[in-house]
Formats: C-alpha cells, sequence, structure tokens
C-alpha cells in the first residue's frame, strides 16, 4: 500500500491506494481509503503537510499489515457431498507428474526434431505428441507402448492420437 495524493485547483486529497496485476496481466491500482483533503488533515494531524504525509505513510503501513493479516487468515471453503455419487466414465483423477519432464523436453528441443521429421516424410499423426507421451510414461511408470498409451490417457492433457498410431511411429 502506499499514499497517493491528488491535486486540484481548490484541495490535495490523499488517498492510500493498492497496486496490483489483474487478470489480463496488467499492472494496476484500485483506491482502499480516502485520508481526506490537506486542509482537513491540517486541522487534525499537525501544522505542516510533511507532517501530515508522515502520518499517511504510517496509516498506508497499518493498512498493508491489516491487509497482510486477513491474507494469512484466509481460507477457501471446500465443499464435499457424500451422497453424490460420480457419473460413469467421469475422470476425477490425473496425473501431473510428467510436466518437469515436460519442460525438460521442450528444453533439448525434440519438439523441433519431431516437427523435422514429420514433415519430410509427410505422418499424418502427431510425432512430437507420441513421442514425448512415450518418453514421460517410460521414465514414470516403465512399460509396453500399450501401458504406455493407457497410462497417457491419465495426464492432464490426454492423447489425442490412437493407439495405431503409436505402433506405426
Amino acid at each position: 500500500m502506499k499514499v497517493n495524493t491528488s491535486k486540484s485547483k481548490n484541495a490535495e486529497s490523499f488517498y492510500i491506494k493498492q497496486s496490483y496485476i489483474d487478470s489480463n496481466g496488467k499492472s494496476t491500482s484500485r483506491t482502499i481509503r480516502k485520508l481526506g483533503t490537506l486542509k482537513e488533515l491540517l486541522v487534525e494531524h499537525s501544522p505542516t503537510r510533511d507532517d501530515v504525509m508522515a502520518w499517511a505513510k504510517e496509516q498506508a503501513r497499518i493498512e498493508t499489515e491489516k491487509f497482510e493479516q486477513e491474507k494469512a487468515n484466509h481460507c477457501i471453503p471446500i465443499t464435499f457431498h457424500p451422497n453424490r455419487k460420480i457419473a460413469h466414465g467421469e475422470k476425477r483423477k490425473f496425473q501431473g507428474g510428467y510436466l518437469f519432464l515436460q519442460s525438460l523436453y521442450y528444453e533439448l528441443g525434440l519438439n523441433k526434431v519431431c516437427r523435422k521429421i514429420r514433415d519430410k516424410h509427410h505422418y499424418d499423426y502427431d510425432l512430437n505428441a507420441i513421442l514425448s507421451d512415450l518418453i514421460y510414461t517410460r521414465i514414470l511408470e516403465p512399460g509396453s507402448k500399450r501401458s504406455s498409451f493407457e497410462t497417457a490417457k491419465n495426464f492432464l492433457e490426454a492423447p489425442t492420437y490412437q493407439l495405431h498410431d503409436v505402433y506405426g511411429s
């Protein structure tokens, strides 16, 4: 939180503002509290503008502490319904352990190699997806191509290819 002043031809107003990043990723701010005008605050707090500014900064520090305390104590309630049944075939459990391996895969540039091979030989299937899933599953849960395909179905990003594409690659 910071103190912000706004000057007009008649008065100077003091505000406590909070800066944050909005949902679009842009930096913005919102007014938390209006402290008052310089004329009002000089009467209440002291004879100079610097004294009013010091008081305003102290108020901003108090607001920051209050905000941090609320943030630390904030909890999100999660409601469970033990009587509700999960619909047949609905997936509720996914594996995400491959995401670390995925970052390594793309850092090594294996996706570019697969794209060049696909373009050279005109494959219909996604060689990059098949190779990456085979690598992830063989590291995490070693097995055959079929079991790797079945394991990949539980990933956050399920395969878009078919089992016969795995055998054809």
